[in-house]
């Protein structure tokens, strides 16, 4: 799907996806303490309000084409954006990280 706004629908799905991860990193305190353990945890935490606001998306887009408002590639852009991205590069990355950080922790339980 090609988007004709597709500058605004990549700041929007970086926005939806990079505000939850820097508002529970400072809800965590990772700003004053910063480590690679409590990164994940704060990315893990994030996962679930950026579901949170996947779903809204997707119900939105719902709602856009069945009512067939004017705006309705834009929303339905951002959605789709905002799942393929999130599917096929979030969450791999973050399964990949959570694979690290159980490594660390075993090794560091051996020490």
């Amino acid at each position: 799907m090609i988007v004709p706004d597709i500058e605004i629908v990549t700041i929007l799905v970086i926005i939806f996806f990079g505000l939850p991860i820097i508002w529970n990193a400072r809800k965590n305190g990772l700003w004053k303490s910063f480590n690679f353990i409590g990164l994940i945890k704060t990315i893990n935490k994030s996962l679930i309000i950026q579901g949170v606001i996947g779903l809204i998306l997707i119900l939105l887009t719902w709602l856009w084409n069945s009512a067939d408002f004017k705006f309705d590639s834009f929303v339905a852009g951002t959605t789709y954006t905002y799942l393929i991205v999130g599917i096929f590069m979030y969450l791999p990355a973050l399964g990949i990280l959570n694979l690290i950080k159980l490594g660390i922790k075993k090794n560091l339980g051996k020490q």
